[in-house]
């Protein structure tokens, strides 16, 4: 039985989607819910329909590094948020903060900590750039696709997206009737999670139709509280979702759709293991020498406190025209979203420190887009778009015992810092066009104007004696791109393009230290993406070359969390996918990547050790300083693969498949110091899934083990300041998780 299957490399591909399946199929238009069995002779390999380029175009036809994951594919492989797409995707990595997922892409993104920061990578959902994206990522719910674009996006999608956008696209709704519901239940620890939807017409005509899905998930933690008085487990979820839309469509000309989101994540948070402090001649304070750390193999841990409340809220209203041959398209949004995070500070039965991060935030976006007609050999793309966000944050760390060095030690202290408000605007004018001088031959450039405004109102209660300071600053910024593409074959693509990025500027709420400047790069880069041996082999290859200038680094600076430019950083590997059908029931999927991501130039302090000091620094009036030329950015592993085996076998009702994939990579470094402690080594996670899908494709089911042999992997390090004792707190990804599901769509 012959089925569809995708392959990419850095343009990656749908087939890594099918991670349970052995079929991938191209996105079909929103409102397909149900899943029809195909015929066998109908079934060859296709691309994925994504909206990279801001229009619908394959994959394969996209002159952009981007992988493709479809909504359904996403469900059999037990693909629950974006951290299940890190393994089989190249050059993207998650990791935990205080109070945010922070996303790197080809080593680029941030340790967000503190408010006034934006990420490197854009956050998108149903088209919206998120600017608080607390839940955006946490779940997936009832989605068409995921698209992952890597390397700058400056152009099409504009501020902060330096190291790649992720665009969440829900499912629409359509007139035809269409509900399901997905239930997965799993042991040690119990997880249990219900999702559904109902899609249908709304009028006898069926020009209005409606669409509702939900879904609620528990899982009761991966690690073990030793401590009676704070929560019983943490690396836990509990949080629900909800969404609602509606669409008009009253001619082939218009169509109108609202949309409304709520979210809620009602958990204890991550745990916070002791790892030590950066340097062995570092003591711990004294209030925590003699304290068990806990054990991370066994996921046991001591947190006198520890909770995460998170709200988030979403209403966009999009509009879409034919008009002149093209379509123009108009978005409405407003969201907003209230979280508290609170994490112990130490992982120890001593009460020595915590931190609380409380953000309140609300935004409006909007844009206005204009595409021409797409078969012409002239094609453009006109656009512009309005961002305003409104931002508070308090954060309060409470210290038992504060050594301050030279033998001073400070007993229960308490450092208060934040912003109110925290507000943003930002204006955008955009185009990209396009010319084929033959079908085969393309010339593309695009120009994006960008102008940025920050202006906070910020304290700390341990400088200028917690008075409020006013500040306001302001950046804009010419992006562009140009390239060309060539279709060698009808199965072979290949494009080359040169482009650049820009990220504002901002500040470090809560440090009332000055604004710091841009993040801009430029990116060198050429792909080739197709398919072989009678379409039974598909690969895309993807080579890039990138420069920063101001790269923004963020930095544990005394008590606070603030943002440095370093100099100058350099980016340059290569990403490969293959996806190779041995036969009609067995596929073979492999990706690889390589990533040289380093400073150029990059000279700081390391205040959780304040008297490691390069020679000729720390003496007399030079300050201490450490040069960090050459040192990997944070979260960029220099090697990364993935290898999935799929086999399918028939039974007389449909189909089962047996699927296993292993992802592997080599030592990352999770702070720009590049110190042992605060890295993960070398590690790799087997997967195991045995899925079955009815003749119809409307009964699913699937027995799955995620992490088979229980790897305790580090998600994220966070070195304090030495006031705060130096410590290193290791926070870890999912142990092994065992599990069923059953689901059905009609």
């Amino acid at each position: 039985m012959r089925h569809r299957l995708i392959v990419a490399i850095c343009g990656t591909c749908a087939s890594h989607a099918a991670l349970a399946q052995a079929d991938v199929s191209p996105v079909q238009p929103a409102a397909s819910a149900a899943r029809p069995a195909q015929d066998a002779s109908s079934q060859s390999l296709g691309d994925i329909i994504v909206t990279a380029s801001r229009r619908s175009d394959t994959v394969r036809k996209t002159p952009i590094a981007v992988s493709a994951y479809a909504g359904q594919k996403l469900e059999a492989a037990q693909t629950k948020s974006l951290n299940d797409l890190v393994g089989p995707s190249p050059n993207i990595q998650i990791g935990n903060s205080y109070n945010s997922s922070n996303i790197t892409i080809r080593g680029i993104g941030n340790q967000q900590i503190n408010a006034g920061q934006d990420s490197g990578v854009a956050i998108h959902s149903d088209g919206v750039y998120i600017g608080q994206p607390s839940l955006t990522l946490a779940t997936f719910l009832d989605l068409a696709r995921v698209e992952i674009l890597r390397g700058p996006q400056g152009t099409l999608f504009g501020r902060n997206a330096t190291g790649g956008v992720i665009n969440v696209v829900p499912n629409e709704p359509t007139a035809e009737t269409h509900y399901g519901f997905d239930l997965t239940a799993g042991v040690s620890p119990v997880l249990f999670q219900l999702s559904g939807f109902v899609n249908g017409a709304l009028n006898e005509s069926g020009t209005l139709s409606g669409r509702v899905a939900a879904q609620q998930t528990y899982n009761s933690g991966f690690t073990r509280n030793l401590l009676p008085n704070g929560p019983n487990r943490l690396d836990d979820a509990k949080n629900q979702s909800i969404r609602g839309q509606i669409k008009w469509v009253p001619s082939d000309t218009f169509n109108a759709r609202v949309l409304v989101e709520y979210a809620n994540d009602d958990s204890n948070g991550p745990a916070s293991f002791l790892e030590g402090t950066p340097d062995p001649t570092i003591p711990l304070p004294s209030i925590l020498v003699g304290q068990s750390r806990g054990d991370v193999g066994k996921r046991e841990v001591f947190a006198n406190i520890n909770y995460r409340k998170v709200h988030a809220f979403n209403a966009n209203l999009t509009l879409n025209w034919a008009l002149g041959g093209g379509n123009l398209k108009a978005l409405l949004s407003y969201a907003d979203s209230k979280l508290l995070n609170v994490s112990d500070g130490d992982g120890t039965a001593a009460e020595d420190t915590y931190a609380s991060f409380k953000n309140t935030a609300r935004q409006t976006y909007n844009e206005l887009i204009y595409t021409s007609d797409n078969a012409k050999p002239f094609t453009y793309l006109l656009g512009v778009n309005y961002f305003r966000e409104h931002l508070e944050q308090a954060i309060e760390v409470p210290i038992a015992e504060a050594p301050l060095g030279g033998g001073v030690v400070l007993n229960d202290i308490t450092v208060f810092g934040g912003a109110v408000p925290l507000i943003t605007t930002s204006y955008a004018a955009f185009g990209r066009a396009q010319y084929a001088f033959t079908p085969d031959f393309k010339l593309f450039a695009g120009l994006r104007y960008t102008r940025d405004k920050k202006s906070i109102v910020q304290y700390n209660n341990f400088i200028n004696g917690g008075a409020l300071q006013s500040s306001s600053s302001k950046w804009d910024r010419l992006t562009y791109e140009i390239g060309a593409s060539y279709a060698f074959s009808q199965t072979l693509d290949g494009y080359l393009k040169y482009s650049t990025g820009f990220k504002g500027g901002g500040y470090s709420a809560g440090t009332l230290a000055p604004s710091f400047r841009p993040e801009t790069n430029a990116n060198y880069e050429a792909g080739l993406k197709g398919n072989f041996f009678n379409r039974a082999l598909q690969a895309n290859l993807a080579a890039f070359y990138m420069k920063y200038d101001d790269l923004q680094v963020n930095q544990i600076v005394g008590v606070s969390s603030s943002v440095t430019n370093a100099a100058k950083a350099t980016v340059y590997g290569v990403e490969l996918e293959t996806s190779l059908r041995l036969t009609d029931a067995f596929r073979i999927d492999w990706s690889g990547a390589y990533l040289n991501a380093t400073f150029d130039q990059f000279q700081t302090a390391d205040s959780s050790r304040p008297n490691t000091c390069d020679p000729g620094t720390g003496v007399g009036t030079v300050p201490c300083s450490l040069d960090l030329s050459g040192n990997a950015l944070p979260q960029s592993p220099k090697y990364t693969s993935s290898l999935g085996g799929y086999y399918d076998f028939a039974t007389s009702s449909g189909k089962v498949t047996f699927g296993a994939r292993y992802d592997w990579k080599s030592r990352v470094y999770f702070t720009e110091f590049n110190l042992p402690i605060s890295s993960q080594k070398s590690v790799g996670k087997l997967n195991l899934f045995l899925n079955y899908e009815s003749e119809n494709g409307r009964l699913t089911g699937s027995l799955f083990v995620k992490n088979v042999t229980d790897e305790q992997v580090k998600g994220n390090v966070i070195v304090v300041s030495s006031i705060i004792g130096s410590l290193a707190l290791g926070q870890y990804q999912p142990g092994r998780q065992v599990g069923m599901s059953v689901g059905y769509h009609f």
